[in-house]
């Protein structure tokens, strides 16, 4: 861990609903460690759509990293809170906690791995990236138009099931709904298409959806951005070509799909047109307009140190450069505000009474040595993890009674 880790400040944001409320075990692991690690952090939980956003602009400049314990969409509004603080210096890490983490697992974070996002996290090992900017908004992965924003939709409802209810939700369209078509035009590189699409999505990474690799060539810091148009096409044709998208990418074949490269775009919906951006889904009348760019070098991100070696991840090789001293106007505070300081105490206090409840139906966990060897740290994780499941019990049952 680096020197200045006793210097840094966290701010850690919890979707607790996430991945079908499996991100409030995640955040309850989280939590414990930084604890027993003696990191200082502010922890908070969402409780709506766009508090994250909220959070990150009202205590921007008393963090120097804010985690996110959730999925695409919370990370989504936790990158347009950094955005809206352009003075602050704020990194973002992960701790992937979401249905599909696109964004996590662009960046080379394996969501599965705890001990991994822990290292990354209070480690110092990061890469720039750039963001897709849409009118004032920003999106790390994915701009979308076309069906597959109508079936994230149409798998909203049973969401709790995750990925499978995406499936369900695009073979249900594919054989026994009608879907809606959708004209569209694009203005982008000096050059024109308006046509009818299946769909059409601005890329910073080429993985989509978890599995999909829709523009094999996008990289998420150089300075470009990946257009990807699937022409109307009957919906058998329009899945033999997603299969071929899963199977890395490989449905540059057809002549219904097209790959672009673009810096600046332009979108005019002919038609109602249903959009999804890093995975939450939006409808926009026909007649909007959506102005489009590249918005290169934007943002720092925490990652696993051997994600730096990992060629398949989705990057140009560069090597960072050593962050600038720069003349700060506003100067950092050297507190934490009162009203963050107090939510976050008591959140804090609320996790740990529950560890403790359910610490009581077993014995306390003791640290596995190392000569104690493999087989007692595994029996330890599954432990820590039974655990974390009660306690994160305990703590919906507190929550929904409050």
């Amino acid at each position: 861990m680096p020197g200045a880790l006793e210097d840094r400040r966290y701010l850690v944001i919890v979707n607790p609903v996430s991945r079908g409320g499996k991100a409030q075990e995640e955040g309850i692991w989280l939590l414990n460690r930084l604890k027993r690690a003696g990191v200082e952090y502010e922890a908070l939980f969402t409780e709506r759509a766009g508090h994250a956003e909220e959070m990150v602009v009202k205590w921007a400049e008393d963090f120097d990293v804010v985690v996110s314990v959730s999925g695409d969409g919370t990370t989504n509004e936790i990158i347009n809170g950094i955005m809206k603080v352009p003075y602050s210096q704020l990194k973002l890490a992960m701790f992937p906690a979401g249905t599909a983490d696109d964004f996590a697992c662009n960046m080379g974070y394996d969501r599965k791995d705890k001990e991994q996002a822990l290292r990354a996290i209070l480690g110092d090992t990061y890469r720039t990236i750039d963001l897709i900017r849409y009118d004032d908004r920003y999106a790390a992965v994915t701009f979308g138009l076309g069906v597959d924003s109508e079936i994230a939709d149409g798998a909203y409802k049973w969401k709790r099931f995750r990925i499978p209810a995406y499936f369900y939700s695009g073979l249900k369209k594919c054989f026994f709904e009608e879907r809606k078509r959708y004209f569209v035009r694009f203005d982008y590189e000096d050059q024109t298409f308006e046509d009818w699409v299946l769909i059409a999505i601005l890329c910073n990474a080429p993985l989509f959806g978890r599995y999909i690799k829709i523009h094999p060539e996008a990289r998420m810091n150089d300075g470009i951005l990946g257009l990807t148009i699937g022409r109307e096409m009957p919906n058998v044709y329009g899945l033999i070509l997603f299969l071929f998208a899963c199977l890395g990418g490989r449905h540059g074949f057809s002549r219904k799909v097209s790959f672009h490269q673009v810096r600046r775009m332009r979108v005019e919906c002919k038609t109602d047109t249903y959009a999804q951006i890093d995975g939450e889904v939006y409808r926009f009348d026909a007649g909007r307009v959506i102005e489009l760019s590249v918005v290169p070098d934007a943002l720092k991100v925490l990652v696993p140190p051997e994600s730096l070696r990992d060629r398949r991840l989705p990057f140009v090789p560069r090597e960072e450069p050593p962050e600038p001293v720069q003349l700060r106007l506003i100067p950092p505070r050297t507190g934490v505000a009162e009203d963050l300081e107090a939510l976050s105490r008591r959140l804090k206090a609320r996790v740990e009474q529950a560890l403790e409840g359910a610490r009581e139906r077993r014995p306390r966990l003791a640290l596995p040595g190392r000569e104690q060897g493999r087989q007692q740290a595994f029996d330890f994780e599954k432990e820590e993890m039974r655990l974390v499941r009660r306690a994160a019990r305990r703590l919906r049952k507190e929550l929904g009674k409050g």
